[in-house]
């Protein structure tokens, strides 16, 4: 560990004890989706296919947010008519899903507002489930989930600035569950069984489709594609895309949680003047697709998580059991 290294994990463990010593705990069960790395692990899809399974369960699941890059602080309750840019692309592609997603940066703090606000009774069989809440120690977590991206891993296994991972590799283990996501990858499956977590399974990306602006699929039929996306995995996304049939002739890639501009979104036009589709992800459809005289060639491909049922199961369990 270099200097640089050892400077960043001071500051970690200094607000981390910090943290802890003020943690405070909601009067229902929460269940904390995190990673140990920067860029895009699959949270949101993972963290909607949760939910989701959890509401086929008569549970009434609630997403604190902080909203990340969204202007509006909050506490507010994030609907599908809302800006992208007022409350964050993920927490709007979560409310377009119809679920309710309160976004505050004080978790606690959301989660006591959408308690007051939602009108919640102690009968009520409320789960909050912490979007990015790995790292967020100020709130007590029944549940901590701990996401690993299936195509990078680690990375060079080294810290912020050096590296990718936000936290050391050895906190892996205070997570009670591992889903290794996007695809199956078996080296890093062994390896965070050989630190002696049991609880690890896979949780894949299910390609939904590609769809067009007016709502319609697209079938991969040679045409010329241009991508574009601002997520944390690009590689990830142009890897999809090639699985599903669709081959990429040209692309732009942009940082994670791009915000787009008219002037932007021109550019990307005219690098794609010769492509026959436009594909971006949902993530970014999301915060362009109140634009006006967008091409009819613009598409965005609709990604799913699969978790299998037993495993919602044992999640649940864990939720009861602490």
């Amino acid at each position: 560990m270099n200097i640089f290294e050892r400077i960043y994990l001071f500051f970690y463990l200094r607000k981390k004890k910090k943290d802890l010593k003020s943690q405070k705990k909601l009067p229902f069960p929460v269940i904390s989706v995190g990673n140990l790395t920067v860029g895009g692990t699959g949270k949101t899809p993972f963290t909607i296919a949760l939910a989701k399974e959890l509401k086929k369960r008569e549970y009434k699941p609630i997403i604190l947010t902080r909203g990340y890059r969204g202007r509006l602080k909050g506490p507010l309750v994030v609907t599908e008519e809302m800006d992208a840019q007022d409350v964050g692309d993920e927490s709007l592609m979560m409310a377009m899903e119809g679920l309710t997603v309160i976004k505050c940066p004080d978790r606690y703090s959301g989660g006591i507002y959408a308690i007051e606000k939602l009108g919640f009774a102690d009968k009520d069989r409320v789960v909050f489930i912490v979007d990015d809440g790995f790292q967020h120690w100020k709130l007590y977590r029944d549940v901590n989930i701990l996401l690993i991206d299936g195509f990078k891993g680690f990375g060079n296994c080294c810290l912020i600035p050096c590296g990718p991972l936000r936290s050391p590799l050895s906190e892996a283990t205070e997570a009670d569950m591992v889903f290794i996501t996007k695809k199956e990858n078996n080296t890093i499956y062994q390896r965070i069984k050989d630190t002696g977590i049991k609880e690890v399974y896979f949780a894949p990306f299910k390609v939904e489709g590609i769809i067009r602006m007016d709502g319609r699929k697209i079938e991969p039929a040679g045409h010329k594609v241009f991508a574009f996306a601002g997520i944390g995995n690009f590689q990830g996304f142009l890897t999809l895309l090639n699985e599903v049939g669709f081959k990429v002739d040209r692309y732009k890639k942009f940082i994670d949680h791009k915000k787009y501009s008219k002037t932007t979104l021109k550019k990307i036009l005219n690098l794609a003047s010769e492509a026959e589709l436009l594909v971006t992800t949902k993530k970014d459809f999301v915060k362009i697709k109140d634009f006006s005289n967008l091409p009819n060639s613009l598409c965005y491909m609709e990604i799913s998580m699969e978790i299998n049922s037993q495993t919602v199961d044992k999640i649940i369990d864990l939720m009861h059991n602490c």
